[in-house]
């Protein structure tokens, strides 16, 4: 994947920070924001908190990372590089991409936007479940 162009093409300069981001996102491993924070220090040890918090907001801003939240659970964090939705269990936190038909997807956002009167500036679908293969 071109991180550089990915981060480019959204009018963004691509630092070092922002690159690491998402080769880190790209694992899917839907980190928190502690976690991904601890996986960039190991790269730069003098990045701040305060400077991932501001990269991964302004990733989210421009639609390149998407924050996948579940009740009860702390923020988590991937990198949006094709449609798909979160699976998300309720009783370990684990998170489970799963691949989806983006026109479906595209279509039923259409649906959703004529039914509210309104244009969603984004769509993240994220599903909850009690349990998991991971957890059972």
């Amino acid at each position: 994947m071109d991180y550089v162009s990915m981060i480019k093409d959204c009018g963004l300069k691509a630092t070092p920070q922002r690159i690491c981001i998402l080769k880190i996102l790209a694992n899917h491993k839907h980190p928190t924001m502690d976690e991904l924070y601890e996986q960039i220090k190991k790269n730069y040890s003098t990045v701040s908190l305060a400077t991932v918090y501001k990269n991964i907001s302004v990733l989210i801003d421009k639609g390149i990372v998407v924050e996948v939240n579940a009740p009860n659970q702390k923020v988590k964090f991937d990198i949006f590089e094709h449609h798909h939705m979160h699976i998300v269990c309720e009783k370990c936190g684990a998170v489970r991409d799963v691949d989806f038909d983006g026109k479906l997807l595209d279509k039923f956002q259409e649906a959703f936007d004529r039914k509210i009167g309104n244009i969603t500036k984004r769509f993240n679908v994220v599903a909850t479940t009690e349990d998991c293969e991971l957890c059972r």
